[in-house]
């Protein structure tokens, strides 16, 4: 059945492939095993939980397997879970407009013409079922990273010589950069919170690098965006997260000061 929702035309390196009731934008080297995994477990997702090798957490268990080509980067296979007061369906999405995944498919080709980095997509997946459809987005896994969450409140500190306040500085200059660019490229992420961002490290420099682009408004440079709108909307995730871990008076530099959150985001008090 034809539904103009998940018809094209897609970003260039992907191609539409249909396999029992999954609608499945896909690159060329994931194709093979895509379609296996629908045919053998029902969807991506599941065959990637039956064959990790390693889970990462998010709304949901997010599992991370050796690349099925046997050579590149693992793959991480993402679930779309509904958060907030919308929780309690799990899972299911409401068909009407564009599925989340290939939503972000375009997003992702948006964001990365415009210079920013964000994880190569292998593949994305929408299961319809009546009214409601479930999806799956297939990425690269990204090596020596940490969500912004992790560097600014995680238990392990760095290995590499840095103290933790070194490295939390280092996230937070590199956020701070993000935010400017992305105001003025005219990117709007309606998500933008601590969980959503990966600080990487390479060999030369960090970075920060965009996740979650689905509810993404890409406008482009000629129409930039209210930089303090993004950093206000951080800045209620940063401050959830602190409220989350309450300071001990042996924590040191372990935790944010109210001080610090301000600088970062620019702003002259406590919002």
């Amino acid at each position: 059945m034809r539904d103009s929702n998940t018809d094209g035309p897609w970003p260039r390196g992907f191609e539409r492939i249909k396999v029992r009731k999954a609608q499945i934008l896909v690159r060329t080297e994931a194709a093979c095993w895509s379609r296996q995994a629908v045919l053998d477990y029902g969807s991506l997702y599941r065959a990637a939980r039956a064959s990790a090798n390693q889970t990462l957490h998010g709304r949901g268990p997010v599992p991370v397997l050796i690349n099925p080509e046997g050579i590149g980067p693992p793959w991480v296979v993402r679930r779309y879970f509904r958060g907030g007061f919308m929780r309690a369906f799990g899972d299911r999405l409401l068909r009407g407009g564009r599925p989340r995944s290939f939503v972000e498919v375009e997003n992702s080709a948006r964001i990365e013409e415009l210079g920013f980095s964000t994880p190569r997509i292998v593949a994305a997946a929408v299961y319809p079922s009546g009214l409601l459809y479930r999806a799956d987005l297939v990425t690269e896994f990204v090596p020596h990273s940490q969500t912004l969450a992790d560097v600014l409140f995680g238990k392990n500190g760095p290995s590499d010589g840095r103290t933790t306040g070194d490295a939390r500085q280092e996230a937070m200059a590199c956020t701070a950069n993000l935010i400017t660019r992305l105001s003025k490229a005219g990117v709007h992420h309606r998500d933008l919170n601590a969980e959503n961002i990966l600080i990487a490290r390479d060999a030369h420099h960090v970075h920060a690098i965009l996740l979650d682009l689905d509810r993404c408004r890409v406008a482009g440079p000629g129409s930039p965006v209210d930089a303090g709108a993004l950093r206000r909307r951080l800045a209620r995730s940063i401050r959830k997260l602190e409220r989350a871990h309450p300071r001990s008076q042996n924590d040191g530099e372990a935790h944010l000061t109210n001080d610090e959150i301000n600088r970062f985001l620019g702003e002259g008090r406590a919002s």
